[in-house]
């Protein structure tokens, strides 16, 4: 006898998504989060349609929705041409009930999937609560949780390891996380409103592409983030100064002017990938199973598709005893992080002249300009099932 069905490591929206497909069925489950509070670090924000159709299978997406702004359309512009135009989600009409995108920072979300998981009583949560090691014995893992002080045993049916790039579960179960660090690192600048006076028609998302750099702005709710890449050989004191980020932007806006600024800050990206999706009965998804650049905001939606398939399966192979649909499952979710996860982030970064010569013919073709915006919501990245 298990004292759970399953253990899920890891209170971000990966963990707490799958624990709430887990939860709904019946069955028995634990999350245990080694912080002593959610995390409120990650910056991650934007949530594109399948992550929005998973939102509402899992009973958030009012709640959600009345929170985040709501995104209709993508803006691309070069310093040459100015405002090359806009690519309207409502082209997506026809292929999801969710032709849009959110924004809405992660920290914001997390807090509305707890409160919702607290609702079912066959799930036990615990803060302060790091996974350790397990010992897979075939039909079932022994996980040992440090917390309080001490260590104890739980035993499990499954584990599913949602617990970041820094993974435990991860470690102890043997998968490697093989990758690299992109060149350089990111500066993330908010302001207010005050943006829209400094570059005016401002699209709600509007990529901007020069000779050598390019910028980013993305409005959230209560501040615009501007996105810099930073260069090798630029330190973070330098690139934090308003004197650096002015000058940076003014080869793409000439004539710019720094607008009323929150706050700043830097951070860098990797790209990385774990040998496997799962090893036995040990399972992995999300940050934990991949990693890569925040272009497009593609990272934490694929863990999160991640976590609501992978729970979905083990419903399935716990429910019938036959748990090869789960391995096939795992196999897919690692497969769609190597084949179209990374190598798709990655154009985004390395090859921007590309990528915005083939935005600008997508402007006059309707049926081209509707097959990218899917790519971009990753429509293809998952299939979720009918409803």
């Amino acid at each position: 006898m298990h004292d759970h069905d399953v253990i899920v490591a890891g209170a971000g929206p990966v963990g707490l998504v799958a624990a709430l497909v887990l939860a709904k069925a019946g069955l028995k489950v634990a999350v245990f989060e080694k912080r002593d509070r959610l995390n409120q670090v990650s910056k991650a924000s934007t949530f594109h349609a399948p992550t929005l159709d998973i939102l509402d299978r899992v009973g958030v997406y009012e709640e959600f929705s009345r929170q985040a702004l709501h995104i209709d359309r993508l803006q691309y512009r070069t310093v040459e041409g100015g405002i090359l135009g806009e690519l309207t989600f409502d082209l997506l009409k026809e292929r999801t009930q969710f032709p849009f995108r959110k924004h809405l920072e992660q920290s914001l979300l997390t807090p509305m999937l707890l409160e919702r998981l607290k609702t079912y009583p066959n799930v036990a949560f615990r803060f302060d609560a790091g996974y350790v090691e397990a010992e897979d014995h075939g039909d079932g893992v022994t996980a040992t949780i440090e917390r309080d002080g001490g260590r104890e045993s739980v035993t499990a049916r499954l584990i599913l390891g949602a617990d970041g790039a820094h993974s435990a579960v991860r470690q102890a179960a043997g998968m490697t996380f093989d990758g690299a660090a992109y060149p350089g690192f990111q500066l993330r600048i908010r302001t207010d409103d005050s943006i829209r006076d400094v570059v005016p028609d401002l699209g709600p998302v509007t990529y901007l592409v020069g000779k050598t750099h390019s910028v980013s702005f993305l409005h959230m709710p209560d501040n615009w983030r501007v996105i810099l890449r930073v260069p090798e050989g630029i330190s973070e004191e330098t690139a934090l100064t308003d004197e650096w980020a002015v000058e940076r932007l003014a080869a793409l806006l000439p004539g710019f002017t720094m607008p009323r600024v929150v706050d700043k800050d830097c951070y860098k990206a990797r790209k990385c990938l774990a040998s496997d999706g799962r090893s036995g009965n040990i399972y992995l998804a999300g940050d934990a199973l991949h990693l890569t650049n925040t272009r497009g905001g593609m990272n934490m939606n694929c863990g999160i598709h991640d976590g609501f398939v992978i729970a979905n399966a083990m419903v399935a192979a716990l429910s019938s005893g036959d748990d090869t649909a789960l391995k096939e499952a795992a196999v897919e979710r690692h497969r769609v992080a190597r084949d179209m996860l990374l190598p798709r982030t990655d154009t985004m970064v390395s090859q921007e002249k590309a990528w915005i010569e083939k935005v600008n013919g997508l402007l006059s073709d309707r049926e081209k300009a509707a097959a990218y915006l899917a790519q971009t919501a990753m429509l293809d990245m998952v299939e979720l099932p009918a409803r």
